[in-house]
């Protein structure tokens, strides 16, 4: 199994039809190509976490950085794992984050899950850490 962490910035003002486009699109890849993870979309950066095999996932980030929707995508980390993260999920995302007491809860969400999991990764690290940063920033 393996894990990849990335980043980008949208390069267009994204709708919520947009990213349901992109949601229900990459679901319908991802469970095809058994790959499993999960997306966050904030203040026009994308971070996602992919999970799958390897080959499959790196397959996926290179189609996913020739995506004219946005640019400067950055790898943050990636590596061979025991077992996935997200086992059930083509592709998990958080939906918009607007009050200040959305942001308090979602920050909250990730403290207790990065506390409360036997399975965490450097990746997952990564992908935690870097999801607290870009909605407190």
């Amino acid at each position: 199994m393996f894990e990849l962490v990335y980043y980008s910035i949208s390069n267009t003002e994204i709708t919520t039809e947009i990213v349901n486009d992109i949601l229900k699109k990459s679901r319908a890849t991802n469970a095809k190509k058994n790959i499993t993870g999960c997306l966050l979309f904030y203040n026009k950066v994308y971070l996602q976490l992919l999970e799958g095999e390897k080959e499959a996932v790196q397959e996926l980030y290179e189609k996913i950085k020739r995506d004219t929707r946005h640019y400067e995508v950055t790898l943050l980390v990636e590596h061979d794992v025991p077992e996935r993260m997200f086992p059930g999920w083509s592709m998990a995302f958080h939906e918009s984050i607007n009050k200040e007491s959305d942001i308090n809860q979602f920050i909250n969400n990730i403290d207790f899950f990065s506390k409360n999991n036997d399975l965490q990764t450097e990746a997952t690290d990564m992908f935690l850490r870097m999801a607290k940063h870009i909605v407190v920033k």
